[in-house]
């Protein structure tokens, strides 16, 4: 019985060290928590940071698209981040006043709008907390009297054209 178990032991061990011989494994980041350490590990196939955290609970994941990624998680990594420039073919020409606001903006394009807008706002941790669909318009007035005083972002989309912006309520 106890060589049969030293067998089954030494099995399971050539195992583990066979799956970390495995030319696809690789270690991008380690999520535990909200409070923890970062460490470069340097190994024969490259060096690479590890990244801890204890009491963490979130969906960790990544999507990768045309050259693009998305990560979700608290956690998020400083490299392999492409950002497209903010006078690329997708940004409408928009102005918004007034800003701080108290009770409504008005959001004024500058080129004609020929499909329906959409208008998202979110908080300063990315909720939405106000959406509103309009026909195509030159320009368009939302009212926002009851939401708190506070910091917010605007994001506005027609189209495959988007405009955003910061706003204060005050």
């Amino acid at each position: 019985m106890k060589k049969n178990l030293y067998t089954l032991m030494l099995l399971c061990f050539a195992q583990v060290l066979q799956a970390q011989d495995n030319s696809e494994y690789r270690i991008i980041r380690s999520n535990l928590g909200s409070s923890g350490s970062s460490h470069n590990v340097t190994t024969t196939k490259g060096t690479y940071k590890i990244s801890q955290s204890v009491g963490q609970a979130s969906v960790i994941g990544t999507h990768y698209n045309r050259g693009y990624y998305l990560r979700q998680g608290y956690q998020q990594p400083s490299t392999k981040i492409k950002a497209k420039p903010k006078d690329s073919d997708d940004s409408l020409s928009a102005k918004v006043h007034p800003n701080p606001f108290s009770q409504f903006i008005i959001v004024r394009f500058s080129e004609t709008m020929i499909n329906d807008i959409s208008v998202m706002m979110f908080d300063v941790n990315a909720r939405i907390i106000h959406t509103q669909e309009f026909l195509a318009a030159q320009s368009i007035e939302l009212r926002l009297r009851d939401i708190a005083s506070g910091n917010y972002f605007l994001k506005v989309i027609s189209g495959n054209k988007y405009y955003q912006t910061k706003l204060i309520k005050i």
